[in-house]
């Protein structure tokens, strides 16, 4: 199967994983040539692809003007393929690859470029926090103030150098990104942005715990997933991309806790809490999917044990 790609940011990422594929013949290719040689091309965003070529793009970002949105880079962005016209959207993380090697996140602040910036940036020096460029090697919290969609990969990319991100619930870009406590922060509104950046500041752990899970989180995609959704018609959503073994959940449960390691001797107890010796935590509000994952993780407690 021959196969060109545009040129642009991330062809070269996209070329190296198609050359891994058995059959796969991929070359770069400009705008003005032959589309008939090439049984599909694959472009990323509004890149330039041969008139007439069959075409497969990958779409970062919900301001892409192209009508071929065959596979994005989040969820929130399947709605937007389906307006416009793509019958079966798939949705594939956006890969970043971070650079090594990554300090624990620091207490240092930037905010992400937003017309709040300015104002916010005043309103956090006055609490004693200094807002710094977005590239200074003492940042580890950063900030998006987009109460509106934003670009995911920013977000990405801070996460994947073990920084913790502070986001708006409203965004659908950061709820599709974060989970809140988990990998990163979300706050519903800006009064409380003080408070979480002095929170995380102040402690250590949580801080780092948060960056560490934050990266571990973007290192979950590759782009010869990516591919695989370009190449791929009939599927639409989300892909399920791992299966909910017990032996498979008890593993990811221990590698992802990181920094929280007294944790992985917790127990599951009346369908509701997580509970380490006398603490408790209630995760009935947590979606089913999640609760089923950690049901299974570190295990139920035998109600017949002497400490049930």
């Amino acid at each position: 199967m021959r196969i060109g790609v545009t040129p642009g940011k991330y062809a070269q990422q996209i070329h190296d994983a198609l050359t891994q594929r058995i059959g796969m013949q991929a070359e770069f290719i400009p705008p003005e040539v032959d589309a008939h040689k090439y049984d599909l091309v694959l472009a990323v965003d509004d890149e330039d692809a041969p008139p007439g070529a069959k075409t497969r793009r990958y779409v970062t970002h919900h301001k892409a003007k192209t009508s071929s949105w065959d596979v994005v880079a989040a969820r929130h962005l399947l709605v937007d393929a389906e307006k416009r016209g793509a019958e079966n959207p798939v949705a594939v993380p956006l890969p970043i690859a971070a650079a090594t090697p990554i300090r624990p996140a620091q207490t240092g602040l930037a905010l992400l470029e937003n017309k709040q910036t300015q104002e916010f940036s005043k309103i956090l020096n006055a609490a004693g926090h200094q807002v710094l460029d977005i590239n200074d090697p003492e940042v580890g919290i950063v900030v998006d103030l987009s109460a509106t969609t934003s670009r995911i990969e920013p977000l990405r990319q801070a996460m994947s150098e073990e920084k913790v991100v502070i986001a708006m619930r409203a965004n659908p870009a950061a709820t599709d990104t974060i989970h809140d406590k988990s990998d990163g922060r979300l706050i519903s509104s800006y009064n409380e942005l003080k408070e979480v950046v002095e929170e995380l500041v102040s402690n250590d752990f949580e801080r780092q715990r948060l960056g560490f899970e934050a990266r571990k989180a973007i290192a979950n995609t590759n782009w010869a997933r990516v591919v695989r959704g370009l190449l791929l018609d009939g599927r639409s959503g989300m892909p399920v991309l791992e299966h909910l073994s017990q032996l498979a959940a008890q593993k990811r449960w221990k590698e992802r806790l990181g920094h929280a390691h007294p944790w992985k001797s917790a127990q599951y107890v009346d369908d509701r809490y997580l509970e380490l010796g006398n603490q408790r935590i209630d995760i009935s509000q947590i979606s089913q999917l999640r609760k089923l994952s950690i049901a299974i993780a570190p295990g139920r407690r035998d109600p017949y044990s002497p400490n049930s």
